[in-house]
């Protein structure tokens, strides 16, 4: 049921690895040579949309495949309501004077049987980039309980990924400056963790979904 987003991520991850096989050909010819600085720069640009496209592709279909299941919101975990009533929630940040009624609306709708019906364009995490911070409330909203990161290298490597896709792709730096901090060896290096980190973030879902991870006591 990922197999379609595991495929997609991986023909983003790809054309990111045709950047660094393109460096590596480059710098075989001339170390200091500035395409190679800038395709390097370009590289962070690249994998960190690979990255962006897989969270937010499995978010998507994970709610999708909840609504699709119908279930009553009672049967799953209460860290879901924060999806489940989004619009109730916006709505008493909203309300003013009309606060208390707001409260009674969202509350109320807990009694008796609701069916689960989640927008799935909703990403439940705070604006910004994709960084550990970004993950971690996604996992905290979903209630999964496997480890955000399985090492902790990986929380760095999200964290200068994101800065570096934003300083290129915002103009406040050359792709070739940032480019030229890294050799190809530790371009390789943030491929390879990435990429294995892309495959765990579908993994994860997956495990979610398949052993319904989302209802309570599981």
């Amino acid at each position: 049921m990922f197999s379609d987003i595991n495929a997609e991520s991986t023909r983003r991850l790809t054309e990111a690895r045709s950047l660094v096989l393109l460096i590596k050909n480059e710098e075989l010819i001339q170390s200091l040579n500035l395409d190679s600085k800038v395709h390097k720069g370009v590289f962070f640009v690249l994998l960190y949309g690979a990255l962006e496209y897989t969270i937010t592709a499995a978010v998507q279909r994970c709610i999708s495949i909840l609504n699709r299941k119908q279930y009553d919101i009672h049967t799953l975990k209460p860290t879901l309501y924060s999806l489940i009533f989004h619009k109730e929630c916006n709505a008493i940040m909203e309300a003013r004077d009309k606060k208390w009624t707001k409260r009674y609306e969202l509350f109320s709708q807990l009694e008796g049987n609701k069916i689960v019906n989640i927008d799935d364009c909703l990403f439940p995490t705070s604006i910004g980039n994709i960084k550990y911070n970004q993950l971690e409330s996604i996992w905290n909203t979903f209630g999964i309980t496997r480890d955000v990161v399985t090492d902790v290298k990986i929380k760095g490597r999200l964290a200068a990924l994101a800065d570096h896709r934003n300083a290129i792709a915002h103009g406040r730096e050359l792709a070739s400056v940032i480019g030229g901090r890294y050799t190809i060896s530790e371009i390789d290096s943030i491929y390879n963790d990435i990429s294995t980190y892309c495959s765990y973030i579908i993994t994860v879902f997956e495990d979610y979904i398949m052993n319904e991870m989302y209802l309570i006591g599981h």
